[in-house]
């Protein structure tokens, strides 16, 4: 289920990267993300699961992913 704070994060969205394709392949689940390491030891937060989020909205789902899977509430 998604949060309705994770929603609208981004102040535009307009293609699919690589990166993002990524996430949302592992269904936005941090464990194993380079950005999970990336961020460990910084005061922000990654902001990967709202932009695939927004995505999603706006463009709909990426006709490239592996194994697309369900956003998870994690």
């Amino acid at each position: 289920m998604y949060r309705m704070r994770d929603y609208g994060r981004n102040a535009s969205v307009r293609r699919w990267t690589n990166i993002a394709i990524d996430c949302y392949s592992r269904g936005c689940v941090c464990n194993g993300c380079f950005y999970n390491t990336f961020f460990k030891d910084s005061p922000h937060k990654c902001q990967m699961k709202s932009t695939v989020l927004d995505l999603v909205r706006v463009l709909g789902t990426p006709s490239n992913a592996k194994h697309p899977e369900q956003v998870l509430d994690k």
